[in-house]
């Protein structure tokens, strides 16, 4: 426990030598920048997170190799030198597909028979798989705009494996999950107050770990329901396909930025509503969003083996989505 006490000084002066220096400032991002009052907030996430696995995994230096990559991408795509939303995704193609076949990531149960045989093809699997990982990665990219939102998001789920270890539930690396969790901790209330984004660096970084650390939890416990997983991360799953789904609707590019997400519909009616300060708004939107989500998530952990009440929390959460999306975009219309 004593080495996170040297993560907390290292965290702060890192961050403030990037924001007075103005290195990876915050100046491009202006789907962050409308969330907040402060004009220079580093996108240093990824760093402390790729600080952490060095750390962690030391005695594996291929997996430790894989992730440097993956942050140098998200670096050159916060410092616009990946600017085409094309290139950027043909990129990440490449890359997790890489990641996928050199780490034999594989899901090969989805309770359903004709599902399962599909998946017992190699390029089958691998694509769906892949299909995964892309919607995870720029769905959780979605969510980055609210201060504690995406750490928060990521921190409830390592909390709810924390709780199945404990009590017996599943078997996996406690040690992995119990000292990821603790970090998450960290990184969350300095994310909260405002003091960096993670950026693209630091969302590749944990969507594609925690991905990584999901899929192994049911190849190693495979009388999991895999709608369990899917519950786990449905919230940012969810916010890209009703994303691709808007676009499709209004005839837009699914390469288009989009403004009128969830989290975006919510702050502005914060805004709205009450005459907090915007960095108040934009760390409250992040709370209401991911208390909703941590009662979701926790009810999911109490029958992680039942597929079919898994999918019923799936369908209650697009409900529940929906309808708070009709709200708060009413809202925002009306004023």
């Amino acid at each position: 426990m004593m080495v996170y006490f040297f993560f907390i000084p290292l965290i702060y002066l890192i961050n403030m030598f990037f924001e007075k220096k103005g290195y990876l400032v915050n100046n491009t991002g202006q789907s962050h920048q409308t969330f907040s009052e402060k004009k220079r907030v580093p996108l240093t996430g990824g760093i402390f997170i790729l600080i952490f696995f060095t750390f962690y995994f030391s005695n594996e230096l291929i997996f430790v190799f894989s992730l440097i990559i993956l942050f140098i991408i998200g670096i050159l795509t916060d410092l616009d030198f990946i600017k085409s939303p094309t290139k950027r995704f043909v990129i990440q193609i490449l890359y997790l597909a890489s990641f996928i076949i050199f780490f034999d990531l594989k899901i090969s149960d989805l309770r359903n028979d004709y599902l399962n045989f599909l998946l017992s093809n190699f390029y089958f699997n691998l694509f769906f798989v892949l299909f995964c990982f892309l919607v995870l990665v720029n769905g959780s990219n979605f969510i980055d705009g609210n201060n504690g939102l995406s750490i928060g998001y990521y921190l409830i789920i390592f909390t709810i494996l924390i709780l199945l270890i404990n009590n017996n539930v599943v078997n996996y690396d406690y040690d992995l999950v119990i000292n990821f969790t603790i970090f998450l901790v960290i990184l969350f209330f300095f994310n909260l107050f405002n003091f960096f984004y993670l950026g693209d660096n630091g969302i590749y970084l944990i969507s594609i770990f925690a991905g990584y650390v999901l899929i192994d939890l049911i190849n190693q416990n495979i009388n999991i329901s895999p709608y369990f997983i899917a519950v786990l991360l449905w919230y940012p799953c969810f916010e890209l396909l009703f994303s691709m789904i808007r676009k499709f609707k209004y005839k837009l590019s699914p390469m288009e930025p989009d403004i009128n997400h969830l989290h975006q519909l919510l702050f502005k009616s914060l805004n709205i509503k009450f005459s907090f300060p915007i960095n108040y708004n934009n760390s409250l939107t992040g709370l209401i969003i991911n208390t909703y989500n941590l009662i979701i998530l926790f009810l999911s952990s109490l029958k992680p083996f039942s597929t079919n009440f898994q999918i019923g929390l799936i369908f209650i959460n697009i409900v529940t989505y929906l309808i708070a999306y009709l709200i708060f975009k009413k809202i925002s219309r009306v004023n």
